[in-house]
């Protein structure tokens, strides 16, 4: 989709520190929600698959300052035409087995005939 260059994309480890360390978690929200704006990019949280835009992020989480670090590992700062690019894919896929599902059907109920 579209002729833009690809991206190195990594999860944002560098924000986490050390884990024992006291860091409040507004603060490594913020420091996402700031990367994300000054490079264009949304914020993706990949193990609930959901895309937020860095407004939606900060809006979403900047009332919490103790939660567990932990689970920013998670999270992604990507370009949004990335989940469409992945979207399509996957709707590629479940038409293409959906077709192969009808003629199965098809065919199977032209023998019963």
């Amino acid at each position: 989709m579209g002729n833009r260059p690809e991206r190195q994309h990594r999860p944002l480890i560098g924000y986490l520190g050390d884990y024992d360390q006291e860091i409040k978690s507004i603060v490594l929200i913020r420091n996402i929600v700031s990367e994300a704006l000054k490079q264009k990019l949304w914020v993706f949280d990949r193990s609930i698959k959901r895309w937020f835009t860095p407004e939606e992020f900060l809006e979403m989480y900047e009332r919490y300052d103790n939660l567990d670090t932990k689970w920013l590992e998670r999270i992604e700062i990507l370009d949004p035409v990335t989940g469409l690019e992945a979207a399509d894919k996957q709707i590629e896929s479940i038409l293409f087995r959906k077709a192969i599902f009808t003629k199965r059907i098809i065919e199977y109920m032209n023998k019963k005939k």
